[in-house]
């Protein structure tokens, strides 16, 4: 059958019927059965010196069976096969059995949603305040890296829920339901929300060792928290792919796999992959509130990326990161101490060749979440902490890595 597309409709020939004696049928028959035999056995042959063979270099790792508690959603590896001299076939399979597995376990541990039997995730520490614990040792190494970095931006997890729900406001009533500029009671919520995560002495994570935990949370806002249905009194906030990202490369490199490039939807990207060539990162920047490719930025060597910016960049974004008015104006959850998205910059693009996705984005987010940008400041503590930056303003990029190349469009 021959199929057309577009407004032609399906053509087939019309079908001459013919009648057989039983003699002819019977050779008709051994015919078509050897035939069939032929194409059986051409189709096995077929299968297995070609669809059981993978081809070496870099390829999309893609998950067969995905199912809803997954970060995969989230994210894309890129893996080079073959690059440490493992047989290419056992090695897709390794790494794609692999994958799913710390896709699956990074999506429960660090859910603040749903608890798990036998993983004592965030959810079960943020339901359980003012009990000593014992979580999983990755979610323990992650607050170790916020009490380290973070300042109090762990404790704005509420917040980042309630932005969360205003960014997804699909009606203008809800929309000011809602909205702290709008609405001077959401307006108070807000206020009143950052003064707790801001009190060490309302709600504060102590790490007593060996993954064991207190999440101290005072009778004061325990009750507020009640009144207004707050149940996140830490959480990992606009950060959360950031520390996923380091928990699946991690994972990866620990059981020897060194050849690949992990990156989420949202900005984080680590690559992990021990080879001389070089590298592209393309630059996704913003003009006038319109993001598009602005240019090519090529390096050498492992490296951890995270790229915050205030705008959407995906289709993703506008679910769960970001909202632009019709103003212009911006909702994202970018939260600062006071409990308002604030974002200094559209763009600012942080890489190093030492640190994790977390630690890189941690440090550039006390630049980035502000009133305003203090270029002079960024540049000198990011330098001392082997962090470069790029940025994007009045459409001119600025870089400070001498060792990249950067070819902008015209």
């Amino acid at each position: 059958m021959k199929r057309y597309y577009g407004s032609q409709q399906n053509v087939s020939k019309p079908v001459e019927k013919i009648t057989l004696d039983a003699k002819t049928a019977s050779k008709w028959r051994i015919f078509f059965i050897a035939l069939f035999l032929c194409i059986g056995f051409g189709a096995l042959i077929y299968a297995f010196t070609h669809l059981g063979t993978n081809q070496k270099g870099w390829q999309e790792v893609v998950l067969d069976k995905l199912v809803v508690s997954n970060s995969s959603y989230d994210f894309t590896l890129y893996y080079e096969f073959g690059a440490g001299g493992k047989s290419v076939n056992k090695e897709v399979k390794k790494v794609k059995e692999l994958y799913e597995k710390l896709c699956t376990s990074s999506y429960r541990i660090f859910d603040r949603m749903e608890e798990y039997d036998g993983i004592a995730n965030l959810c079960y520490l943020n339901r359980r305040p003012n009990e000593t614990l014992e979580v999983d040792p990755s979610l323990y190494a992650a607050f170790e890296t916020y009490e380290r970095l973070g300042g109090r931006m762990l404790y704005l997890g509420a917040l980042t829920v309630h932005l969360e729900g205003l960014i997804t406001s699909d009606s203008d009533e809800a929309l000011a339901e809602n909205d702290p500029y709008t609405n001077e009671s959401v307006m108070t919520f807000f206020r009143k929300t950052a003064a707790y995560a801001a009190d060490k002495d309302a709600v504060s994570l102590e790490l007593l060792g060996d993954n064991r935990v207190i999440l101290h949370v005072s009778d004061e806002y325990l009750a507020f928290a009640k009144a207004n249905d707050i149940t996140d009194f830490v959480d990992f906030g606009w950060a959360r792919n950031a520390v996923i990202c380091d928990y699946i490369a991690d994972g990866l490199v620990s059981e020897g796999y060194r050849h690949g490039i992990l990156s989420s939807y949202d900005g984080f990207t680590r690559n992990f992959a021990e080879s001389d060539e070089s590298f592209d990162y393309n630059l996704i920047l913003s003009a006038d509130g319109t993001a598009s490719k602005r240019g090519t930025m090529t390096y050498r060597g492992k490296k951890s990326f995270a790229w915050l910016h205030d705008y959407a960049a995906a289709a993703y974004d506008r679910m769960s990161r970001v909202l632009t008015l019709a103003d212009g104006k911006k909702r994202h959850t970018y939260v600062s101490g006071d409990g308002l998205p604030k974002s200094a910059l559209p763009d600012l693009l942080v890489w190093s060749a030492d640190g994790r996705c977390t630690d890189t984005a941690l440090i550039a987010a006390r630049y980035y979440i502000a009133d305003t940008w203090d270029a002079a400041a960024a540049e000198k503590d990011l330098k001392s902490r082997n962090i470069e930056m790029l940025t994007y303003i009045d459409g001119v990029v600025r870089c400070t890595d001498a060792s990249v190349t950067i070819e902008t469009n015209k």
